[in-house]
């Protein structure tokens, strides 16, 4: 296995964090917190329009780019290191996938576009307090007021009535 990073890889980190030299740092949080969104609304769309950062890993007939996880990884990994308060992590690399893997063909279609072309950020709620939880990896569900069955291996979905 090759785990060296493609040329194309190198360029979305090359990209993202010159971009992101000019636009994150510490002072990009308190400047994020006086805004109602709690994040830079301009440099969001910027990312969304110009970089197509929140469609990255999501399939193209969705308006993503196609993008493998890796390059998801790639692009959190850079935001996160120049201390970018913005919504990537919790709309593409967490809500993304499970609408993608577990959405019906109707959620899929609403939502997946507007996630990639970043008109709609999402966030991952959970049962239980935590995502460990969530997962059956900690904790029980006793009496199966959530999916996850207190075993680990995934969150199992169920349909209510």
């Amino acid at each position: 296995m090759d785990a060296a990073l493609t040329a194309e890889q190198h360029e979305i980190r090359r990209t993202l964090r010159e971009l992101l030299a000019r636009h994150g740092g510490p002072d990009a949080i308190p400047a994020a917190v006086g805004t109602a969104e709690g994040y830079d609304p301009a440099l969001w769309r910027r990312l969304a329009e110009d970089l197509g950062l929140p469609g990255l890993a999501l399939a193209e007939e969705y308006g993503g780019a196609g993008c493998t996880a890796t390059e998801l990884a790639l692009a959190c990994e850079e935001t996160g290191r120049a201390l970018l308060p913005s919504p990537l992590l919790a709309t593409a690399a967490l809500t993304a996938p499970l609408i993608a893997a577990l959405g019906t063909p109707g959620q899929r279609a609403a939502l997946l576009p507007r996630i990639a072309d970043g008109t709609l950020t999402a966030a991952l709620a959970v049962p239980g307090g935590s995502l460990a939880t969530a997962l059956g990896l900690t904790g029980d569900n006793l009496d199966g007021a959530w999916a996850g069955g207190g075993r680990g291996g995934g969150i199992q979905a169920r349909g209510e009535g």
